[in-house]
């Protein structure tokens, strides 16, 4: 019996890429998906502020914008699934640069539920431009008081109460005359965890909370006042504060000498674990009901 070969189908080259391209959009795509856990991540800008918070239940918000708009669209780009063009709110603890670069350019990018913000004016710079874009888009604006809190739909066990300042009006620069002072101090609580973010407040401030609010203050996280400077983080406001974790936004070999070796020393004592964007690059802290982790890019 004669037999037949038959030649078996050449499969082409370019075929043997679909599974393999398949699973990496998978794996790309699962790490996109929330997880129902808290995350906040202190985003390496340089010398400035950027905070994003991510909700259990996937509601975004950003707590000032750091010295620049390319970090700050990388950091928030590298977080957030490539489809999300929307956030829930923006936080501006206070109108300086190095906490506000960022935001004219975001605005642009992602559609904003809400701003909350202190009062001020301005006419050139920055700061007008900022306050022009906000006009132009319409986005809501409100202004913080103590005792306030912001909440998320859906998430009564998490809210950001307002510390500081006493009065939404930075515009008057506060008594020392340095609008450092006016930061707007928030507090993350979430169930048994908390995290207290200082802005740029110094020890003026520090010392009106100290006094006004004490048991208050505690937290397990830190992110420590006016990046490390000695100007801020006093003895007396850290031994209420009393964090297990404390973070400093600061960029390597600044012209400031931040973190100061006092700043340093005075949260030493407290026993803290101390993170530096400067060192460390992105600082994440994680949590869910039970649980709180910290994390960092190196």
């Amino acid at each position: 019996m004669d037999s037949e070969l038959k030649e078996r189908p050449t499969v082409p080259a370019w075929t043997l890429l679909i599974p393999a391209l398949a699973l990496a959009l998978i794996l790309a795509l699962a790490g996109q998906v929330h997880d129902g856990r808290l995350h906040l991540w202190v985003f390496d800008v340089g010398q400035g502020d950027a905070i994003m918070l991510k909700t259990p239940r996937g509601h975004t918000a950003l707590i000032d914008g750091g010295p620049g708009a390319t970090p700050l669209l990388n950091s928030v780009g590298s977080h957030l699934p490539f489809w999300q063009h929307d956030l829930d709110l923006l936080v501006l603890t206070h109108p300086h640069q190095d906490h506000l670069m960022g935001f004219a350019e975001l605005v642009e990018r992602y559609q904003v539920e809400r701003v909350v913000q202190t009062v001020f004016t301005a006419t050139s710079g920055v700061q007008a431009e900022w306050l022009r874009e906000l006009k132009r888009l319409g986005i809501p604006v409100s202004h913080p008081t103590r005792g306030q809190s912001i909440t998320f739909e859906g998430e009564p066990e998490l809210a950001l109460h307002v510390l500081s300042p006493t009065t939404p009006d930075a515009h008057q620069e506060g008594a020392s005359g340095d609008v450092n002072n006016t930061s707007v101090v928030l507090k993350l609580v979430y169930g048994e965890h908390s995290v207290l973010l200082e802005g740029d407040a110094q020890v003026e401030a520090e010392r009106d909370m100290s006094l006004s609010l004490q048991t208050g203050l505690e937290s397990d996280v830190l992110k420590v006042g006016h990046h490390g400077s000695d100007t801020s983080s006093s003895p007396q406001f850290l031994s209420l504060v009393k964090p297990k974790v404390a973070i400093i936004s600061v960029a390597a070999a600044n012209r400031y000498g931040h973190p100061s070796p006092q700043t340093l020393d005075n949260l030493q004592s407290t026993g803290a674990r101390i993170y530096r964007t400067d060192q460390d690059g992105t600082v994440e802290i994680i949590a869910d009901e039970e649980h709180l982790w910290v994390r960092s890019d190196r």
